[in-house]
C-alpha cells in the first residue's frame, strides 16, 4: 500500500559515468519510505535542448464551438435545467438523461439549429463533447426520438412550473407587467400526416400552403424571459386560445402572488370574449387590454382637440390621449383612446400603397374587359355580375373599402366599362376618426394615462420573443423536422427552453452594464474558440498519442469582459 508523504523533487543519477535527472517522489511502501520515480528528464543538456525548442510545430489543429455554449452551460447550471428535467422524466442510469439530452437540443437551437440527423456533426465540434461526452450512436437522431417519447405533457408542465419558481426566487425577475400573446409556425409537414396540431389557418407568414403550429408564451417585460408556454393547434383563433390558457394564467398568478401582489397582466384585443374578461377578473390578476375600434363609434368621435399631450415623456411624444370611463363586459372600465403620429403615418403609408397596387389591378381589368369585347375576342368575357365581382373584390378591405369607390357603366356602344376612384371626404374623415388611434381598457383606475398608455406597449416584450424565435440563426424554432403531436409539444418545449436560456443571458450582461441583443451578444460569445494544437507523440519514434495543447481564441476587450461576467474560463481545457 502506497501512502503520499513527501511533495516531488527533482534528483540525479548516476550510470555508466552519466549524470541524468528524475522527478522523484518519496512514499511509503508497506510502512517503510520508498523514492518512487514519476518521470526520467534525461541529461540536463537534453533538458535544456527540449525546452528552448519548445513543443515544435504542431501537425494540425482543431476549433471548437465554445463562448456562446460555454456561457448557456452556466445559465443552465444556475436554472438546474438537467436536475428538475431529470426528476421529472426519469430514466434507467445509462447513457444520457432526459434533461442532457434536451440541454443539448435546447443548446443546439441557440447557436446552431438544425436536424437531429446532423446533431452529432455539429456537437463534436463543440467543448459539449467533453462536459456531455456521448458516442455517436447515442446522439442518433432515433435515439433522441427515443427519449423524447419519454417527455409527456404532464412532466413539461411540472417542469415550467419548476423552472418558474426559480427564475422568479433565484433570479429575482420583475413580475409586476407580464404579457400574454401568441403566433404561428411555418411546418413543412404533410396534409395527409393525422396530427391535430399543425393546420392550416392565418399564417404569420402569409405561406398560406402551408400547415402551422401554434405557440403561446407569458413573458416578463424583464428582458423577455419566458414564464409559460402553451401549444395549440395552428387554426384555432386567439379567444380560444385564452380561455384554454386561462386556468395556467391564474395558476401562475398565485404561484406569483407571494413575491408580487399587484401583477398587471398585457394582452391583445383578439382575446377578448366576456367569459375571458370574467375570469381575469376573478383572478386577481389586474389587466391592460385593447377594444375594437369599430364597437366603440362613440369613443371614436371624441374631438382631436379634447386629447391630452405628454410634452413631458419623451417616450410619448407624438402620441396625444383621451381618458373617460365606459361601461364594458358588465362593469365601468377605465378607457384610454390614444392618437400617435407614428401609428398614423404607418397607416397611411400601407393605405397608399394598397391604392396603388389596387388601381394598377383596375387598370389592368378594364384592358382585359376592352379586348374581351372586341370583334371575334375568344374567351366567355364578362357579365355584369362577374365584372361587379371583380369589382367588388378589388375595392374590399379593412379602409380600401370605404376610401376606393366603383361603378359598372355602360359604353355608347352598349358594352361594358366602369370607373373608380379615390373619396378623399371618406379618407379625411378616417384620417380625423379612426386612423392612427387605439382604444385601451384597464382595470387599474389609479394608474396615470402615461402609465396606462406604456403598460399596453410593453406587448412588444412578446412580440420580440416571437420575432427572436423566428430568427434562422440564434434561439431558432425551425428547423423542425418532427411528425407527431408529441414530439410537437417537445420540440416546443426545448424551444421555449433555449429562448429562456438566451433571454436570462443577456439579462445578465444587462445588469453588468452591457446592453446587447441577443443576437449581438450571441456573435460575441460564439466567436471565442478553443484551438486544440496538436504536435507529435513524445514516445520513441513519434509513436503514441498526440500531445495536445489548449488555448482560447484571441479576445476583444468586450469579449474579455464578457468573459469575466459569464465565467466561461473555468469551463476550457485544463
Amino acid at each position: 500500500m502506497y501512502t503520499l508523504t513527501t511533495m516531488a523533487t527533482i534528483q540525479k543519477k548516476i550510470s555508466r559515468g552519466y549524470t541524468y535527472w528524475q522527478i522523484v517522489e518519496s512514499r511509503r511502501v508497506n510502512g517503510k519510505p520508498r523514492p518512487i520515480v514519476l518521470a526520467h528528464l534525461g541529461t540536463a543538456a537534453g533538458l535544456l535542448q527540449r525546452l528552448q525548442q519548445g513543443p515544435g510545430k504542431p501537425l494540425k489543429a482543431k476549433v471548437l464551438q465554445f463562448g456562446g455554449l460555454a456561457a448557456l452551460w452556466n445559465i443552465a447550471e444556475e436554472l438546474k435545467v438537467v436536475e428538475t428535467i431529470d426528476r421529472f422524466v426519469p430514466k434507467r442510469d445509462q447513457g444520457l438523461s432526459c434533461g442532457q439530452y434536451m440541454l443539448l437540443a435546447a443548446l443546439n437551437r441557440c447557436v446552431s439549429p438544425t436536424s437531429k440527423a446532423s446533431l452529432y456533426d455539429w456537437y463534436r465540434k463543440t467543448l459539449l463533447h467533453r462536459l456531455l461526452p456521448a458516442a455517436k450512436k447515442a446522439l442518433s437522431s432515433q435515439r433522441f426520438w427515443d427519449h423524447m417519447d419519454l417527455v409527456t405533457d404532464k412532466a413539461i408542465a411540472a417542469i415550467e412550473n419548476e423552472w418558474a419558481t426559480r427564475l422568479v426566487q433565484d433570479f429575482h425577475i420583475d413580475l409586476r407587467t407580464l404579457i400574454f400573446d401568441a403566433t404561428n409556425f411555418d411546418t413543412f409537414i404533410d396534409t395527409k400526416n393525422p396530427c391535430t396540431l399543425v393546420q392550416r389557418g392565418h399564417a404569420k407568414s402569409k405561406r398560406s400552403d402551408l400547415r402551422i403550429l401554434g405557440l403561446a408564451l407569458l413573458v416578463s417585460i424583464d428582458h423577455d424571459v419566458p414564464l409559460l408556454s402553451h401549444v395549440y393547434p395552428g387554426n384555432q383563433n386567439d379567444v380560444t386560445t385564452f380561455a384554454q390558457v386561462t386556468d395556467s394564467l391564474v395558476a401562475r398568478y398565485q404561484q406569483f402572488a407571494k413575491e408580487c401582489q399587484h401583477i398587471t397582466l398585457v394582452f391583445d384585443g383578439g382575446n377578448n370574449s366576456i367569459d375571458n374578461i370574467q375570469k381575469i377578473d376573478k383572478s386577481k390578476y389586474h389587466f391592460i387590454t385593447s377594444l375594437t375600434l369599430t364597437s366603440h363609434k362613440d369613443l371614436l368621435e371624441v374631438p382631436l382637440h379634447e386629447f391630452k399631450s405628454f410634452t413631458d415623456d419623451d417616450r410619448l411624444q407624438g402620441t396625444v390621449a383621451y381618458r373617460t370611463t365606459k361601461e364594458i363586459w358588465g362593469k365601468n372600465r377605465t378607457v384610454v383612446i390614444t392618437r400617435s403620429d407614428k401609428l398614423l403615418e404607418g397607416q397611411l403609408a400601407g393605405i397608399q400603397q394598397t391604392l396603388r397596387k389596387r388601381r394598377a389591378a383596375l387598370h389592368e381589368l378594364r384592358a382585359k374587359l376592352r379586348r374581351s369585347q372586341e370583334p371575334n375576342a375568344k374567351g366567355k368575357g364578362y357579365t355584369p355580375q362577374s365584372l361587379q365581382k371583380h369589382l367588388d373584390n378589388l375595392s374590399s378591405g379593412q379602409y380600401i373599402s370605404s376610401i376606393l369607390k366603383t361603378q359598372i357603366v355602360k359604353t355608347s356602344k352598349g358594352g361594358l366599362d366602369f370607373t373608380f376612384e379615390t373619396d378623399f371626404k371618406a379618407y379625411n374623415e378616417l384620417k380625423q376618426t379612426r386612423l392612427g388611434k387605439r382604444i385601451l381598457c384597464t382595470d387599474n383606475d389609479t394608474w396615470s394615462s402615461e402609465e396606462i398608455i406604456l403598460g399596453s406597449r410593453a406587448q412588444s416584450h412578446a412580440e420580440d420573443a416571437f420575432k427572436q424565435m423566428k430568427n434562422p440563426h440564434w434561439v431558432s424554432f425551425s428547423p423542425n423536422f418532427h411528425w407527431t403531436d408529441q414530439k410537437l409539444r417537445v420540440h416546443a418545449f426545448y424551444c421555449v427552453l433555449a429562448l429562456t436560456l438566451s433571454a436570462l443571458l443577456r439579462r445578465k450582461a444587462a445588469q453588468a452594464g452591457i446592453n446587447l441583443s441577443i443576437n449581438g451578444l450571441l456573435e460575441q460569445l460564439t466567436d471565442i474558440t478553443e484551438v486544440i494544437n496538436l504536435y507529435s507523440p513524445e514516445g520513441k519514434k513519434g509513436s503514441g498519442k498526440l500531445r495536445a495543447d489548449y488555448v482560447l481564441s484571441e479576445q476583444s476587450p468586450l469579449q474579455e469582459k464578457l468573459c469575466a461576467i459569464f465565467d466561461i474560463i473555468k469551463l476550457r481545457h485544463r
